[in-house]
């Protein structure tokens, strides 16, 4: 049968990195806070319109409010949070979607035993804006064999559950879990219910679920095939689901799951590493869902999914899906075109980029990388003055070159 990558070349969908438009930057970098450590998560939410949430892989999350780093924590995990390994820490952070009003958090973090935990905790009450660290409830707990490829983001879908990203759980080159069983929780998205759950239970099981009534099957399942799935979003107009999962060997991969999909989505992983049989032609495809954008590891190293932009103050990302590579700095942007996707690099960031947000106002942020020295930055248009090209600067953007550590 033709590869997914063949089906998708005839209806000219497939982009690597020969298909990035090359043009002068579109974007600089206006910083907001600094001092931060490691960056993993930037959230906002209208009902609070002068309030971002910033996670820290270390095990706090702060809060930047009416512009200024709070120097106050809004929760401080530091005592149960495990950040020693380069993928470890406090790697994901949600408000309940009726937030403040149902006033619950809920995170993920690597305990000190190695393994993932899913958490609930309760704000204060007081006029503080702040979490209670001993109110904490656990949702879920998940063997972790290795400092990489854990479980890592946590978000709401549209429709009100929860859904949670697991890696393979490593090691990167030889997983101990296969991300095709259905009887492990490793390589998937797991969705569950926090709001309706039976007595005795620590969450519901949506009854949509995939493999709900499959024997042998888990039911927190709800998409299959991921290596490390480290960062994804919903579009906030549509319900797609955006997807960007890391890649082994040799490609990096973004996947895009339109709203109404059935779920019971397989990626591909370890059978395919984007569009391409792996280790080796052929492989059975037969069920597979592949990504929709690609780019090798002659471009980057790691791919850090970002959002699709709505209602922004960014003109050139505006209606595109933004993400960028951990190791190059490149910010990327991707929009239909002709039935296709199209891929615009918008600019480079002098840092190791690691999360996107966008504020109740608009702002396109983006965090970094930096053990106690990471920065979050406002996304800007850079302003055009002369015909030549001539553009504005910021004055963090030409920074020394830096090291840059293992890859996601």
């Amino acid at each position: 049968m033709p590869s997914a990558r063949h089906w998708l070349a005839s209806l000219g969908m497939v982009l690597s990195s020969s298909s990035v438009a090359q043009t002068p930057p579109e974007i600089e970098f206006d910083l907001v806070a600094s001092g931060l450590d490691r960056v993993t998560g930037i959230t906002a939410t209208a009902v609070l319109p002068e309030t971002v949430w910033i996670t820290e892989q270390v095990g706090r999350v702060r809060v930047v409010q009416n512009g200024i780093l709070r120097a106050q924590p809004f929760l401080d995990l530091t005592g149960i949070v495990l950040s020693s390994g380069f993928e470890q820490g406090l790697t994901g952070f949600a408000l309940s979607p009726a937030f403040p009003a149902n006033p619950f958090v809920y995170v993920h973090y690597i305990r000190a035993d190695n393994a993932s935990v899913v958490a609930r905790f309760h704000t204060l009450p007081g006029p503080l804006l702040a979490a209670d660290p001993l109110s904490q409830t656990v949702l879920l707990t998940l063997v972790e064999p290795h400092p990489t490829h854990n479980c890592n983001e946590v978000k709401f879908g549209p429709d009100g559950y929860l859904y949670i990203g697991c890696g393979d759980g490593g090691p990167p080159f030889t997983p101990v879990y296969d991300p095709q069983a259905l009887n492990d929780l490793h390589g998937k998205i797991l969705r569950i219910d926090v709001n309706n759950i039976p007595i005795g239970q620590n969450y519901g099981i949506p009854a949509d679920n995939p493999y709900v009534g499959t024997p042998g099957a888990l039911p927190e399942i709800w998409a299959l095939g991921l290596r490390n799935p480290y960062r994804f979003n919903f579009d906030v107009l549509t319900g797609d689901l955006w997807l960007a999962d890391v890649g082994q060997s040799t490609y990096e991969e973004i996947d895009w799951v339109p709203s109404g999909t059935p779920s019971g989505i397989n990626f591909g992983w370890n059978r395919m590493e984007g569009f391409h049989c792996y280790p080796a032609e052929p492989c059975n495809q037969h069920g597979l869902q592949p990504p929709v954008i690609e780019y090798t590891h002659d471009v980057g190293c790691a791919v850090i999914g970002g959002l699709r932009v709505r209602n922004s103050d960014v003109p050139p990302a505006e209606g595109a899906y933004i993400y960028a590579d951990f190791c190059t700095g490149t910010i990327y942007a991707t929009r239909p075109q002709d039935n296709a996707w199209a891929v615009q690099s918008l600019g480079i960031i002098a840092a190791m980029p690691t999360s996107f947000g966008i504020t109740a106002q608009g702002q396109l942020w983006i965090g970094t990388y930096g053990v106690g020295d990471a920065k979050v930055y406002r996304i800007l248009q850079v302003e055009r003055i002369f015909q030549d090209g001539f553009e504005s600067k910021n004055s963090e953007r030409n920074q020394a070159a830096r090291a840059i550590p293992s890859r996601i």
